[in-house]
C-alpha cells in the first residue's frame, strides 16, 4: 500500500512539473529571405536566382545542423507566405530572426600581360553573413506597412563567413621557360557567378561556430552593444597605398579588408561581432549616443539592421606598401610586392603589425617587357593578410 501512495505521489508530481524535452530551453530562430548589401564594392550581380540559390543552400545546411542538434537553437525555415517584408512586419518583441546577408560577391580581376600574350585572372571573393536580428522596439507599425518604407531591425550579432578561389590561375614553368594554363580572355560574368555560387557551398560545408551567438539571443545586453566588437576604421597611413587606393577605391578596400578580418577573428575568438563601420556605412544618430544602420535589400524591399557603438571598438591600418623587379639575368625577372597591416588594440600574444610576400617570377624573350597590376595584387595581398591578423593566437 506504501508503494502504491508512493506512485501515486510521483504520478501527481509529474503532472504538475512537466519534463521538458532536451530542446524545449533552446531559443527559436526563424531563417527569412536572403538579403543582399547593395554596393559599389560588389561587381558580380545577385540576380533573383542567384539569391534562391543562395537561401536554398544556406537554409538546407542549417536544417541540417538543426536535426543533428549541433545548433544552439531551434530552426524554422520561412516559407514563401510567411517572409519577413515591408508588408508584414513581426512586432513581437521575442522573435528572433536569421538573416542570411550577402555582403560581399566581387572579383579581383588582373590582366599580367607582355609583348607576346596577356594572361587574366579573377579572384571571386563571396563574403555571406548570418546575421541574428530582433525587431525595433517601439516600431511604429503603421509606417513600416506604407509603401516604401523599410522594416527597422536591431541587430544582435552577426557570423560572418567569407571564401575565395581564383579563375585562370596560370603558372610559370622555368624548365620549358612558358606560362602554363594561360586563360587568353577576360573572365566572363556568368564563369564568375558559378564561382561564387560554389564558394557559397564550400563556406556552408565548412565548421561554423555559434558558440558566440548563444547567451545573446536572450541577453538584452548584446542590443546596446556592451559586450560586441567591430572594426570602426581601417586607416591608410602609407603613403604608397595612398597614392595608389583614392576615393571609391579605397573605400572599397578599407570594407573588404575589415571583413577579411572580422571573418577570422569572429571564428578565432567566438565573439559577438558586428559588420566593418568603415567603407561608405551610414551612420545615424547623435555623436553621444551613436547608433550605425546597415540597409540592406530584399526581394520585398529595403531591411534597415541597427546597431550600437560596439563596446570593443578595433582599429585597423594599411601601413605599408613596397614592390621591387629583380634582374636575375639570363633574360628572368622577379617581381616582388610586399604589404604591411596592422592592428589596435594588441590582445595577449598578437603581433600589432604583420606582413605578406608576394613572388613572380618570368623569363621573357629579349626585347619583351612584362606589366602586372600593381593595386589588384595589393588588394589580394591584404585580404590575405586581413585574415591571418584576425586569426592570430590572443
Amino acid at each position: 500500500m506504501r508503494w502504491v501512495l508512493f506512485f501515486i505521489l510521483i504520478l501527481a508530481v509529474a503532472a504538475a512539473f512537466p519534463f521538458k524535452n532536451a530542446s524545449a530551453g533552446k531559443p527559436v530562430v526563424t531563417i527569412q529571405p536572403a538579403l543582399t548589401y547593395e554596393n559599389s564594392i560588389n561587381k558580380i550581380y545577385i540576380d533573383e536566382d542567384t539569391r534562391r540559390q543562395t537561401e536554398r543552400i544556406i537554409g538546407e545546411r542549417l536544417k541540417q545542423m538543426a536535426d543533428a542538434g549541433d545548433l544552439p537553437y531551434e530552426v524554422v525555415v520561412a516559407t514563401a507566405d510567411h517572409y519577413h517584408s515591408t508588408n508584414e512586419h513581426i512586432t513581437d518583441s521575442d522573435q528572433i530572426f536569421l538573416y542570411p546577408t550577402i555582403m560581399v560577391s566581387t572579383s579581383i580581376d588582373t590582366v599580367n600581360n607582355n609583348s607576346l600574350e596577356n594572361a587574366y585572372t579573377s579572384t571571386v571573393i563571396a563574403g555571406i553573413s548570418l546575421l541574428f536580428c530582433m525587431p525595433e522596439e517601439n516600431l511604429d507599425i503603421g509606417k513600416v506597412t506604407e509603401a516604401g518604407n523599410p522594416v527597422s531591425l536591431r541587430l544582435l550579432g552577426i557570423v560572418p563567413l567569407v571564401e575565395a578561389e581564383t579563375i585562370g590561375l596560370s603558372r610559370y614553368n622555368q624548365s620549358t621557360d612558358r606560362w602554363q594554363n594561360i586563360h587568353s580572355d577576360p573572365i566572363s560574368d556568368g564563369e564568375k557567378k558559378g564561382k561564387f555560387i560554389s564558394l557559397v557551398r564550400q563556406m556552408m560545408k565548412a565548421d561554423i561556430s555559434f558558440s558566440n551567438i548563444t547567451s545573446n539571443l536572450r541577453d538584452d545586453r548584446a542590443k546596446l552593444g556592451m559586450d560586441t566588437y567591430q572594426v570602426t576604421d581601417v586607416d591608410i597611413s602609407s603613403e604608397r597605398a595612398r597614392e595608389l587606393f583614392t576615393g571609391k577605391e579605397a573605400e572599397d578596400l578599407k570594407f573588404l579588408v575589415g571583413y577579411f578580418f572580422t571573418s577570422a577573428y569572429q571564428k578565432k575568438t567566438k565573439r559577438v561581432m558586428y559588420p566593418p563601420a568603415v567603407g561608405g556605412q551610414e551612420l545615424v544618430g547623435s555623436m553621444i549616443n551613436g547608433a550605425y544602420k546597415l540597409s540592406l535589400d530584399s526581394a520585398n524591399g529595403k531591411v534597415d539592421v541597427n546597431m550600437s557603438n560596439p563596446g570593443h571598438p578595433i582599429r585597423l591600418d594599411i601601413s605599408g606598401l613596397a614592390s621591387e623587379v629583380v634582374d636575375s639575368g639570363y633574360n628572368v625577372y622577379t617581381t616582388l610586392h610586399k604589404v604591411w597591416l596592422t592592428k589596435s588594440p594588441v590582445e595577449g600574444k598578437e603581433k600589432k603589425e604583420l606582413s605578406r610576400l608576394h613572388e613572380r617570377t618570368v623569363k621573357l624573350p629579349p626585347g619583351t617587357s612584362s606589366d602586372s597590376d600593381d593595386n589588384q595584387i595589393y588588394a589580394a595581398l591584404l585580404l590575405g593578410l586581413a585574415q591571418e591578423l584576425g586569426g592570430q593566437n590572443k
